[in-house]
């Protein structure tokens, strides 16, 4: 099977875990990836923490993703049990793991075209500083996050709300380093009026508020931010933490006009937030940004329309499926894409939903799969399924499922999903 090329577009997390998983099962997986590292979000856009993935003690997600976390650990890029964890050292850890399994990966490459026949990938066309390339492949996996390959392949796909097609808000994270947290700490639990939450626990420490220094800065004209909080965390080291409170509106993620004016934007809001910090909150006096995000996070493009549409009922629901890849108990979390705020809607305790591997099977061609945030969902079951350990799981399904469909020479639709099941039972049953 060794000759069968499985080619897979874009190197977040769901592309890492389906080239390894591809490779698992004998195939010749090639990962093409835009950026110079691979890690998607975690890492272009400084994504952190990992969101919950747990049913009480229970991971929901093993397999793979338990591999690149436990390479984390060593490299001490993440403590123990703990999901907060270092974008940076993800990076090599990435890296490592890739060239540990001999998995043939492109960097600054970028998917510009594509060549079907009869319904079907013959082709796709890349572009980079080497110039315009053409790559011939069997089996093909979107794990681009924008559903660019399902998209130039003229599969159906819906974006935003049905009401106006608006988006989630964008979110630019930076990292504000020596920190001197316990200061922190003693000052909100001084004026917990302040605060939405204030917590300490294995994950590090989550803060949310400082609402009356926001109201007060507002007054001066000096900050511009909707939300009407700070929202930050710890990561794998106390004096550094992760701010995600910027917010962009009315933007959307697949126009380069509106990514122009979003990335200049939310720089502006992030100095804004830090000097509101840096000036107004003990702790923070000698604290410096350290560093931006490459990427600003982009939460909701493009969604494929597939063989089933998971829906905010079947995530609420809890729903169960006869052909589970993937499970999830992330609560529905939408970022308002006109306001500063937003709704979450949790699952009932103890619940979790499964994702189907008919979500993953796009109309129209019969040598794709489509792993990660553009899959076949609503706006509002996007908006748990979204989130990195859930995305992992679906790129190692769609990977073992490429392999499989070139060993049996069948379109993922009539693959015996069963057989697939038993490649990731990790990630389906407890």
């Amino acid at each position: 099977m060794l000759n069968k090329r499985t080619i897979i577009v874009g190197g977040g997390m769901a592309g890492v875990c389906a080239a390894i998983a591809s490779k698992k099962l004998g195939g010749n997986p090639l990962l093409v990836e835009r950026y110079g590292f691979l890690g998607g979000t975690s890492t272009a856009s400084m994504v952190s923490p990992f969101m919950n993935y747990y049913l009480g003690d229970k991971p929901l997600v093993k397999g793979i993703f338990q591999e690149i976390l436990d390479e984390l650990e060593k490299y001490n890029g993440k403590k123990h049990k703990s999901r907060a964890f270092d974008s940076e050292t993800l990076k090599i850890v990435l890296f490592e793991i890739m060239d540990k399994y001999e998995i043939e990966y492109l960097l600054h490459t970028y998917f510009t075209d594509v060549n079907i026949e009869n319904n079907k990938i013959k082709s796709i066309v890349l572009e980079s500083k080497s110039g315009k390339e053409i790559l011939e492949g069997d089996f093909f996996i979107d794990t681009s996050a924008d559903a660019d390959l399902a998209f130039k392949s003229n599969v159906p796909f819906e974006i935003g709300r049905k009401e106006d097609g608006l988006t989630q808000a964008m979110t630019l994270m930076f990292r504000i380093a020596n920190v001197n947290i316990n200061k922190v700490l003693e000052y909100c639990k001084k004026n917990p009026e302040n605060f939405l939450f204030i917590e300490n626990d294995v994950n590090g420490v989550s803060i949310a508020g400082f609402k009356k220094e926001i109201e007060e800065e507002r007054k001066n004209g000096n900050y511009d931010n909707p939300l009407d909080y700070i929202f930050f965390v710890t990561t794998h080291r106390d004096d550094l933490i992760i701010v995600n409170t910027v917010r962009i509106l009315y933007s959307s993620g697949i126009n380069n006009r509106d990514l122009t004016k979003a990335q200049s934007k939310s720089h502006k809001l992030a100095w804004q937030i830090y000097k509101l910090l840096k000036n107004k909150v003990p702790g923070f006096d000698d604290s410096y940004i350290s560093n931006t995000a490459t990427q600003i996070g982009v939460r909701e493009t493009r969604r494929i329309i597939g063989e089933y549409t998971i829906t905010g009922l079947d995530i609420v629901n809890a729903s169960k499926f006869q052909d589970k890849i993937a499970r999830g108990n992330y609560p529905i979390d939408i970022h308002d894409p006109t306001g500063g705020g937003g709704k979450m809607i949790r699952l009932k305790e103890g619940e979790y939903y499964d994702i189907p591997f008919r979500s993953l099977i796009p109309k129209n061609i019969d040598n794709l799969l489509v792993a990660g945030r553009c899959i076949s969902a609503t706006h509002e079951a996007q908006a748990s399924i979204r989130i990195t350990a859930t995305c992992a799981a679906m790129g190692e399904a769609a990977g073992f499922a490429s392999s499989l469909c070139i060993i049996n020479n069948v379109s993922p639709k009539n693959l015996n999903v069963e057989e697939l099941q038993k490649y990731i039972k990790h990630n389906i049953e407890f």
